[in-house]
């Protein structure tokens, strides 16, 4: 009978623990956007989010793109060491940036299949609407429901690749949805509330002052979206913006390569706030991630290591901090430039500032510092054009001057001038890809060398222009190059090229390169 009395109090109060309500936990979302390849710093992420899951069992962990290139450990492996080790951190959503698809289509979708997390984006589609992607996925963290809606830059289209978006015939076959971008999102956000969704998120590659649907715009025409975690512009945000109905909505981008670790709070009262976790050198590392990354890099060190030059000055792509090769002519792009013009044997060579990643310090060279500055895997290929298609070309890489502009154009074999205080006349379609040049320009002066003379671009003359692949036939820089023709020269890879040119002439010299030509030159 004691045991019986025994028996029947431990169920009750078995019973009545299981009617307790259960002790509410905080959900935290730990983010981050652009890392381009920043390997190491993984360990740092993975131990926040251990550390944090002695808090909470609520924890998710999601990016909002472009990981996958950035460095040569992610150009020689075409992602792959990226993805490998984004799946021992264990990601559970992720959007798609612009440089994903730097290694063309196949390779894009190839590495979204091998990472271990739901790939978002409602609004990249066939031309025909087809859905490549969940647009939405939810994760249930005890009683609360979160949606991440995903979201990739209509940009993508001109500052990746157009061409790998093309068919044969040079028909785009893709769509990013430039032009209902936010009505897409909105559509998800709102789907995924009569999925049960109590709280949505948006991983959004916009950038928050993008030319085209940027992310402030995105919260300011729509409603229901409880937060925006942005990419694409390396920006450090935390703050509200008001949406349609009047509500605050959070928008936050951690900058760039782990420059800080995003971490997203519900509470347990249901209110959401974001604290951007500076990275320090004495972070705790997590153990495990660390021997993944060190067994890439191993892996990696062999080639990336090889000496194959060496400068006698540092070749620059900065001035005072900012990307000078984005605005203005700097040593290293007069070092490129004259390598693939070499490589070519065009004329001229020209080169967009926004394909120059990485800078190349005093004394040895090695393949990996090469790779770091041109890691788009391009080829050097040749074009033939008219004086006036080659002005026409400049006056895009000038639109937008003083700011930074990926397209601006970097030269070997010409100079140029220009200024900014003439409004630039340069027209794009819908798809941010060149058309013409209006009545005003900003070109003031162009020559090219001429058996050691600089002599006047004629527009009636014809040139030949040789560079990466990426501009001259790939539509790339804002498709500035696009109606030109293609002649014959070695397709050699560019790295190569610049190699074949290191080769060449033994040495950088501070006497050639110590400082930039003057083939650029703004005159206000």
């Amino acid at each position: 009978m004691k045991h019986i009395y025994t028996l029947i109090i431990g169920l009750a109060a078995v019973m009545l623990t299981a009617c307790q309500p259960k002790e509410k936990k905080p959900v935290v979302i730990l983010f981050e956007n652009d890392v381009h390849c920043a390997i190491d710093e993984y360990a740092k992420f993975s131990a926040l989010r251990n550390q944090i899951k002695h808090e909470t069992p609520y924890v998710a962990v999601v990016s909002a793109g472009d990981f996958a290139q950035g460095a040569a450990i992610g150009s020689i492996s075409q992602g792959e060491s990226i993805i490998k080790v984004m799946n021992a951190v264990g990601y559970d959503a992720t959007t798609i940036g612009n440089h994903e698809f730097d290694y063309g289509i196949p390779q894009q979708q190839h590495l979204m299949k091998e990472l271990h997390a739901d790939v978002v984006c409602c609004n990249f589609t066939t031309i025909d609407e087809a859905q490549l992607y969940k647009p939405y996925c939810l994760r249930q963290f005890g009683e609360v429901t979160v949606a991440f809606v995903g979201a990739a830059t209509p940009l993508t289209l001109s500052s990746s690749t157009p061409t790998y978006f093309e068919d044969e015939n040079g028909k785009c076959i893709y769509s990013f949805h430039s032009d209902d971008t936010f009505e897409l999102i909105q559509g998800a956000a709102d789907n995924a509330r009569r999925q049960g969704a109590d709280y949505v998120i948006v991983l959004s590659h916009l950038g928050d002052d993008s030319a085209l649907d940027n992310s402030v715009e995105l919260i300011q025409n729509t409603t229901g979206i409880d937060a925006v975690l942005d990419g694409h512009q390396h920006h450090i945000i935390n703050r509200k913006i008001v949406n349609v109905t009047g509500d605050s909505v959070i928008l936050a981008s951690t900058g760039t390569q782990f420059q800080r670790f995003g971490k997203l709070t519900i509470d347990t009262t249901g209110v959401m706030s974001v604290e951007l976790i500076k990275n320090t050198p004495d972070m705790a590392k997590d153990p495990r991630i660390e021997r993944v990354v060190a067994k890439i890099e191993a892996e990696m060190q062999e080639r990336i290591g090889k000496v194959v030059g060496h400068t006698e000055v540092e070749l620059t792509m900065l001035k005072d901090g900012e990307r000078e090769v984005r605005r203005g002519e700097t040593n290293l792009s007069d070092f490129l430039t004259d390598a693939f013009r070499i490589a070519s044997g065009a004329d001229i060579a020209l080169m967009n500032g926004g394909g120059i990643r990485n800078q190349i310090n005093k004394g040895d060279i090695t393949f990996g510092d090469v790779y770091s500055v041109i890691p788009f895997n391009n080829t050097v290929r040749k074009l033939q054009c008219t004086g006036q298609q080659l002005l026409d070309a400049l006056e895009v890489g000038v639109a937008l001057a003083p700011e930074e502009n990926g397209d601006f154009l970097q030269a070997s074999g010409l100079r140029y001038t220009y200024t900014t205080k003439i409004p630039s006349s340069v027209m794009l379609d819908h798809n941010q890809l060149f058309v013409g040049v209006g009545q005003t320009r900003r070109i003031l002066s162009a020559e090219v060398a001429h058996n050691g003379e600089w002599v006047p671009v004629h527009p009636d003359s014809t040139y030949t222009i040789g560079g990466q692949s990426y501009i001259l036939t790939s539509k790339g820089a804002s498709g500035a190059l696009q109606y030109m023709q293609e002649v014959e020269c070695d397709h050699i890879g560019d790295v190569q090229a610049v190699l074949n040119y290191l080769n060449q002439i033994g040495s950088v010299s501070a006497e050639q390169y110590g400082k930039a030509q003057d083939r650029v030159v703004c005159v206000d």
